[in-house]
């Protein structure tokens, strides 16, 4: 299989993805699409992927007040953090998949999840394959991970949660779907969310890349200031404190700017980039491209990292002033049974009465 633009084999599914029209007629004019859906799927999972590698450590490095290096180590040293990212990711993946695909959505989220599974099962066999035959000794990386029993148990965890994330994320991307909002739908050429497949050799690696590192950044800065109102909330000696009067505001401020910012540039850069649009050409398209595509979220990334920074920065409370949150909450709670009591009693007291009234007139 050749490509006729002469940019490799290995992207034909891509370039096939919107060829299949969405039928119910034949099976066969559906598998290119389905076959593409999928490893455009598994194209953003592993971007996702290396989003996080560059924007996890930056954040535990933030947490942690450590060093860059120290958490970098930390993090590929870490089986929990890698396997949430892959999970995560083949999620992601598996989503745009299964609506990308039209139908049988699960089936292809399944396969954007192929490479995953089959890693785990080929990690599985070379660490059990050689207890029970020399063969299996002879493959790849079977002498360092043969009989490693802690090694086996994560991959049959890995197994186990790489299927659920395909069929679940294909699931999912089949209900997000409708023809009304399918961009690819009757186009001539063949394009994915309304964009021609060859821009996705640089828009996957610079801007998809950008945007998933600021939404990571932002769902770090969101939880961090959760957090940091929780603590607000249940710590009295921080409530008339001025830095947190000035700072209780600012951090969702920013964070609720990130998200504005990262939201509204990529729907631009995609409205920018659909296929036929005459509105913007040239350099002024090149502009608009690198103002929403490159700078709106090296913009959010930064913003989000303050709105972090501002949560982690606000002062501790007195240790113990905890008990005083407690105890005013228990006094609230008290005044509400109080007074929920008092209007049943009287609730209960005028249904006697009625009665009473009622015999009262018969007796009249």
């Amino acid at each position: 299989m050749h490509s006729d633009d002469g940019l490799g084999a290995d992207v034909e599914p891509i370039r096939e993805l919107a060829q299949a029209p969405i039928t119910h007629g034949s099976n066969t004019e559906a598998k290119p699409r389905i076959t593409g859906a999928a490893f455009f799927g598994f194209l953003v999972g592993a971007y996702l992927q290396n989003a996080a590698e560059q924007s996890v450590p930056v954040i535990m490095s933030i947490v942690q007040k450590i060093d860059l290096q120290a958490a970098r180590t930390i993090y590929d040293e870490s089986s929990v953090y890698r396997t949430s990212v892959l999970i995560i990711g083949s999620l992601l993946g598996a989503t745009v998949a299964g609506f990308l695909a039209r139908k049988k959505a699960i089936f292809a989220g399944l396969l954007s999840s192929l490479p995953y599974i089959l890693v785990a099962v080929y990690i599985l066999l070379v660490s059990l394959g050689p207890q029970y035959s020399a063969v299996f000794a002879r493959l790849p990386f079977a002498e360092d991970l043969a009989g490693d029993t802690s090694l086996q148990h994560q991959a049959i965890l890995r197994l186990v949660l790489f299927g659920l994330a395909g069929s679940l994320g294909g699931l999912v991307g089949h209900r997000l779907y409708a023809p009304e909002i399918d961009v690819d739908l009757g186009q001539v050429r063949v394009t994915i969310f309304g964009i021609r497949w060859a821009h996705y050799f640089w828009i996957l690696p610079f801007i998809y890349l950008a945007f998933l590192a600021s939404v990571l950044m932002i769902v770090y800065a969101a939880v961090t200031i959760l957090f940091a109102d929780f603590f607000f909330a249940w710590h009295p000696s921080l409530w008339f404190d001025s830095a947190w009067n000035w700072g209780f505001p600012v951090g969702p401020f920013l964070a609720w700017l990130a998200i504005w910012i990262t939201g509204v540039s990529f729907i631009r850069f995609y409205k920018i980039m659909q296929y036929r649009q005459a509105e913007f050409k040239g350099w002024k398209k090149v502009r608009r491209i690198l103002l929403y595509g490159v700078g709106a979220p090296a913009l959010s990334y930064t913003v989000a990292a303050l709105a972090a920074d501002v949560a982690l920065a606000m002062p501790k409370p007195v240790e113990g002033d905890w008990k005083i949150a407690v105890g005013i909450s228990a006094v609230i709670l008290g005044i509400v049974a109080i007074i929920s009591l008092i209007a049943k009693i009287r609730e209960r007291v005028s249904r006697w009465q009625e009665p009473e009234a009622g015999d009262r007139e018969t007796s009249n």
